[in-house]
């Protein structure tokens, strides 16, 4: 409530009104603290520039230098999934037993369909997706560590349900359980 004085002209408040609050944790952020992440998150980006420019040919592609002088061109991704097949078939105690319910009911040629790729909760964990045509039934499995498989699925349930990230069936998985990338 303000009051004029004799003058008719309404005296400044003692200080400025509050700016209205702000949802979610970048309003309850102060602003050093918002400095500070912007800071954080332009030198994160200008390392990972210099990296790529590190090992890149020039063409921005990632390049391995063989024994004889010659580039080639290496795809990271490939690698990476490659990484997640080593782990599952050296260190997979249980995946006879997941080819297995992979291959069910299938009298002919028993075929499991493989998804190599990586979780979307935790993006440094490989996930294999496994499905069974002749049941429509998935399993998937998310690596606990990079040597380290679980025994029990992190999810089953219908193909019909698989996430569209899965579906690209990229791998495929022999009757002893072992996948291998095309």
């Amino acid at each position: 409530m303000s009051t004029s004085n004799s003058t008719g002209i309404t005296p400044l408040p003692d200080r400025p009104p509050e700016p209205p609050e702000k949802p979610g944790l970048w309003g309850a952020l102060s602003t050093t603290a918002k400095v500070g992440v912007l800071a954080l998150g332009i030198a994160a980006v200008g390392a990972v520039g210099g990296v790529t420019a590190a090992q890149s040919g020039g063409d921005g592609a990632p390049t391995s230098v063989s024994g004889d002088d010659k580039a080639e061109v290496v795809d990271p991704e490939d690698e990476s999934l490659q990484a997640c097949v080593s782990s599952w078939n050296g260190s997979n105690t249980n995946k006879a037993s997941v080819a297995s319910i992979a291959t069910a009911a299938q009298a002919e040629n028993p075929t499991a369909y493989v998804h190599v790729g990586f979780s979307s909760v935790f993006p440094d964990r490989c996930l294999i997706t496994v499905a069974n045509p002749s049941t429509m039934y998935a399993q998937q499995y998310v690596q606990e560590s990079e040597s380290a498989w679980p025994i029990a699925p992190a999810w089953t349930g219908s193909v019909n349900d698989l996430d569209g990230s899965n579906l690209p069936w990229n791998a495929r998985m022999t009757q002893d359980g072992t996948i291998d990338l095309p």
